[in-house]
């Protein structure tokens, strides 16, 4: 079966990235017709790509369009906070791990630890702490990374 338009412009888009050329992979993802730079396979190469060339604004603005599709993974909300992160919106931050349907999050023990993170850095220490023991639980390996990170450890000093 030939390959369609979308898949053939990935194909070397990922070439190009290979061979340490992001911003012509970008390029090629340019290319493509409006609609097709909306499929989820686009978004997620170019968030990709423009995480890695560290334009974390436009990398965000990717993730936020990921993250309106229904069935996203948590961690796609997760590479959205921390791309806000890298431009000092922790905010924002925040605000884009909030928005992940409460049933997903339940058990996964980095969004806990993620936004028990930003909830330190806003001064909200006891949702932090809440949210940071819920990580411990999910996931006892944890530990030691909350003990490192300098926003978390004072919260487990007390």
């Amino acid at each position: 079966m030939p390959l369609n338009q979308v898949h053939r412009v990935l194909e070397a888009a990922i070439g190009y990235f290979d061979l340490g050329m992001p911003q012509d992979a970008l390029h090629e993802l340019d290319e493509l017709s409006v609609a097709d730079q909306q499929t989820i396979e686009v978004l997620e190469l170019r968030a990709f790509l423009l995480q890695h060339l560290r334009q974390w604004r436009l990398a965000a603005e990717t993730y936020a369009k990921i993250c309106q599709r229904p069935d996203v993974s948590v961690d796609r909300f997760l590479a959205w906070g921390c791309c806000l992160y890298e431009v000092r919106d922790v905010q924002g931050c925040r605000d884009a791990l909030r928005s992940v349907p409460k049933e997903k999050v339940q058990s996964h023990a980095l969004w806990h630890f993620h936004l028990a993170c930003y909830e330190a850095l806003l001064k909200n220490s006891e949702e932090a702490r809440v949210l940071a023991l819920r990580a411990l639980h999910l996931d006892p390996s944890l530990r030691a990374m909350a003990h490192q990170n300098s926003n978390l450890a004072p919260l487990f000093q007390t």
